[in-house]
């Protein structure tokens, strides 16, 4: 017998005592059990499953029910799931067979790629989110980094970033890789991210919790491959040469029973090969040291494994064992180049992740499930850069010389333990639970210590037509100040050269703990109330004030429910991940040594009469956790035929939020000058100086009732502003002033546009299309000078007059890097809309003519176009006042792809 923790006990008492010591009277019935499946023959975990419409109970993972000692008689077994219709059976007890529920898809809810993509409440009404499977989940992207991008798109439907969304594998509380799509059952989108399990707000990016295909009880399998060649993609936006695109998929799945009666498996593999390339957009010198435009195809290739193996074992009628094995295993080359990244810049990464998984799963009774899941990953990845020469980074024109990461290694085992306890006590469904995890780290982390020259330009000798000075003072560029580096000219010092010695290697233990108690209440048949509280703590460093209640009600007013007003009020807590406290390690000023060298030689840094500055990262001693307060407000409304309207108002309010402040910067702006604490020494602290503001609306419609076509439309509006970014070693402007910091966040537009069709055509074609749009995603206008002298070179702009000699003529007015009048507000910059479309076709070819054989055979062929209407998203504008490429496009995603696939099932 599994031992609970001793979380638990009370709960348990309450919900087992009477129906324990009923099962231990006499039976003069008997057993009626059964599995719920779909009509592919998967099983459905979790529906619901009714006797005469009396005793309820939820399939078990594997899809299992069971009910004991039933009278002797006929008897009626229901079962429905989110996205199924209603299966029904007439049995007599005691039956000597088991019972095979199967649900067919049904069209019931708000949003759908296919008509059975959501299910459940709206994806706006409650919070409570949506489901993706059977023929929903094939029409999404079959390529890995395509399907990672639209279930990220999908995600963000709750107001936040996408690439911040979470995602989850088999119940896991942390983010996982995501498996091959042939070895996912099914897929939740943000499941009420205002219950107390979650930690992260809505406003981070959402949440994706994948579960992965149990064994079926007869053998089945599939084949599959999926191709693109070079001649059937367009050439990506800033490419001006023909280049190697191609992309070939093979897998193959396999699932059936083992030897023992209630075990089986389900195995899943593919191989992954890329041809891509990146395109160089940067503005250089040729040898005649003269700027010339210097535009190249880098490729880019990629190989991937992956590979998911699981295994499920009954112990008894009422315990279940799922064990998983999960491989992903990539090496990339050439990565980092790009933009005005040069190909010396680049380096290969061998990326791996194992990960075995054990869960058991405990239904003590109708009433109560105990769950425990634990998690061993073994994650890494070796970088071995093109070049260790020093980087050069001229701003705003072309980054060259070697990778400033060096030979780099990280590895990271990852340990999580969930405990987790479901009672429904009357009208009460609660739920506690434990979540443990460890990061147990050793990094080999070389940033920086190949050294940096960055060449920002800023005020130098004017020098006549034969390079003679004049006696007058310019400002020039970043450019211009490496050409005459390079020539040996007055003004030719780099604005600063930076490196790191010392010992690269990190190693510690993060521990996070949190516990979590949430009670979903029916108070009546047209109003839930949810209460739920959450603590969390963590080491490395200690954060312990996490305690954090959280609300919620859903209510229906009318009778048909065509009304539904939703509320959700809570506060969370923050955390510092492994890789900000890695960071905070590699540069503590003592085992590492980061330092600054202001007007350094160009090739002789460390030049005599030259002054290094130090720097180091600290914490504040009263450093505690972020805190956020976050509330919302929603309607849906079903209107007629399917249709059905909803909106959201949500309101964010963070304090206490994490950021980074030198507090030692000088006082006179010199960066040899009078300093609060030690000479020639910038003190980054982490402290909670940070606050954020905001509101996020969203809104959509549709039409889920047509048997031939259903879409979906919405759009999400957020208006985040922060002084922090939302990044933990963000640094404001200036150490004394917060003049124009507080603003809205990097990388997050604020205007999202979300559409998803599926039409049946003729010939049992089936066509799907997402269309992902964000407009209005803002980027830092910088000067590239550091003229306070903090070592920090994000000095923003100040405004100036048209008369004044170094004023540049912006949209934004006439700026100067230095002696104007008022800062630059922070983020001041747009990048121009991005559209993304993706397409497929696709046809089924059933080779079985029987409907109910054990071993159907069917071949599915299908035609998938990313960005189909290869629309320029730019990802990258010039944010240097002054240089070459300011305020114009220079480096976007990828341009149109096309692949074809073929899958054969059996």
């Amino acid at each position: 017998m599994v031992r609970l923790p001793f979380l638990f006990p009370i709960l348990i008492a309450l919900a087992t005592g009477p129906v324990i010591a009923a099962g231990q009277a006499p039976c003069d019935g008997g057993l009626i059990a059964g599995t719920v499946e779909d009509s592919t023959g998967a099983l459905i975990p979790s529906a619901l499953v009714s006797l005469d419409s009396l005793i309820t109970q939820r399939s078990g993972p594997d899809g299992r029910f069971r009910f004991p000692c039933v009278e002797r008689g006929t008897h009626t077994v229901e079962a429905e799931a989110p996205n199924f219709s209603t299966a029904i059976a007439t049995i007599k007890a005691p039956s000597t067979r088991a019972i095979e529920l199967r649900l067919r898809p049904a069209i019931q809810v708000n949003m759908s790629v296919e008509g059975d993509l959501y299910s459940g409440s709206s994806l706006l009404s409650g919070g409570y989110g949506s489901t993706i499977s059977g023929d929903s989940l094939q029409v999404l992207a079959d390529d890995p980094d395509d399907l990672l991008r639209e279930l990220q798109q999908l995600a963000a439907l709750s107001g936040g970033n996408p690439a911040n969304t979470i995602i989850s594998v088999n119940g896991f509380q942390s983010d996982s890789k995501l498996p091959p799509k042939s070895a996912i059952a099914f897929i939740k989108i943000n499941p009420d991210l205002f219950s107390a399990e979650y930690r992260e707000p809505p406003f981070e990016g959402g949440r994706v919790e994948i579960y992965t295909k149990p064994g079926q009880k007869v053998y089945h399998g599939a084949l599959f491959t999926t191709n693109s060649s070079s001649w059937m993609n367009a050439r990506d936006p800033f490419s001006v040469a023909e280049a190697a695109i191609g992309k070939q998929r093979y897998g193959l799945e396999f699932s059936g029973p083992l030897t023992r009666q209630g075990t089986s498996f389900s195995l899943a593999l593919e191989h992954r090969n890329i041809d891509n390339f990146a395109v160089v957009n940067a503005v250089a010198l040729d040898q005649n040291a003269e700027p010339v435009d210097t535009v190249a195809n880098i490729p880019t290739p990629q190989t991937l494994w992956l590979g998911t193996l699981r295994i499920n074992w009954q112990l008894t009628p009422k315990q279940y064992i799922f064990s998983t094995y999960s491989a992903n295993v990539n090496y990339l080359e050439n990565v980092g180049v790009g933009g005005i990244a040069l190909e010396s810049t680049g380096y290969s990464s061998s990326q791996y992740d194992h990960a075995f998984t054990i869960s058991h799963v405990w239904t003590i009774s109708s009433k109560l499930m105990h769950e425990s899941r634990l998690s061993l990953d073994w994650r890494g990845e070796n970088d071995l850069p093109s070049s260790t020469a020093p980087q050069v980074q001229v701003a705003g024109s072309f980054t060259g010389g070697g990778a400033s990461i060096g030979p780099q290694n990280i590895a990271e085992f990852r340990t999580e333990y969930d405990d987790d306890v479901l009672a429904s006590v009357k009208q009460h469904l609660l739920k506690a639970g434990l979540q443990f995890f460890s990061y147990d780290e050793h990094r080999k982390l070389t940033t920086g210590f190949n050294g940096l020259y960055l060449f920002g330009g800023g005020p130098a000798p004017e020098l006549d037509a034969d390079n003679q000075p004049t006696g007058e003072t310019v400002v020039i560029s970043g450019l211009e100040q490496y050409r005459r580096a390079l020539e040996g000219l007055p003004g030719g010092s780099s604005t600063a050269f930076t490196n790191v010695t010392g010992d690269p290697h990190v190693a510690f233990t993060q521990i996070r703990l949190g516990l979590f108690v949430q009670d979903d209440w029916t108070a009546r048949p047209d109003l839930k109330v949810s209460l739920g509280f959450r603590y969390y703590v963590q080491n490395a460093p200690l954060l312990l004030n996490a305690a954090v209640p959280r609300a919620g009600l859903v209510w229906s007013p009318d009778k048909k429910k065509t009304w539904t007003f939703d509320a959700h009020l809570g506060l969370f807590s923050g955390q510092i991940n492994v890789q900000d406290y890695a960071e905070l390690q590699r540069e503590d000023g003592k085992d590492r040594i980061s330092s600054l060298i202001y007007a350094a030689p160009y090739g002789n840094p460390f030049a005599p009469g030259l002054t290094s500055v130090l720097a180091k990262r600290t914490l504040n001693p009263s450093f505690h956790n972020s805190t956020s307060l976050d509330g919302e407000l929603g309607v849906d409304k079903s209107i007629f035929h399917g249709v059905s309207l909803a909106a959201k108002l949500i309101g964010v309010r963070e304090w206490s939020d994490m950021r980074s402040v030198n507090i030692n910067s000088p006082l006179n702006d010199q960066p040899n000058g009078p300093r609060p604490y030690n000479v020639n020494e910038n003190i980054l602290q982490l402290q909670n100086s940070g606050r954020a503001l905001g509101d996020i609306e969203i809104a959509d419609v549709s039409e889920t009732a047509s048997k031939h076509a259903q879409l979906y439309l919405g759009a999400v509006r957020i208006n985040l502003r922060s002084d922090t970014d939302g990044a933990v070693f963000f640094t404001p402007q200036s150490s004394y002033t917060d003049a124009g910091e507080f603003s809205r966040r990097t990388n997050i537009p604020l205007w999202q546009a979300f559409s998803v069709l599926t039409v049946k055509l003729p010939y049992q074609l089936q066509l799907g299309a997402n269309y992902y749009g964000a407009g209005n995603q803002p980027y830092n206008i910088t000067t590239g000078f550091d003229n306070n002298g903090d070592g920090d070179f994000n000095d923003r702009p100040q405004f100036a007059s048209s008369m004044q000699m170094d004023a540049v003529h912006t949209q934004y007015g006439y700026l100067t890097a230095t002696g104007g009048q008022g800062v630059l507000r922070r983020n001041i910059g747009s990048l121009p809309w991005t559209v993304h479309l993706d397409v497929n076709l696709q046809r089924t070819f059933k080779l079985t003519a029987d409907p109910k054989a054990d071993h159907q055979q069917a071949i599915t062929v299908n035609a998938r176009s990313s960005n189909v209407l290869n629309h320029m998203n730019v990802t990258q504008e010039g944010g240097i006042l002054g240089s070459p490429l300011f305020g114009l496009p220079y480096q976007a995603d990828n341009g149109r792809r096309l692949e074809f696939g073929i899958r054969y099932s059996f």
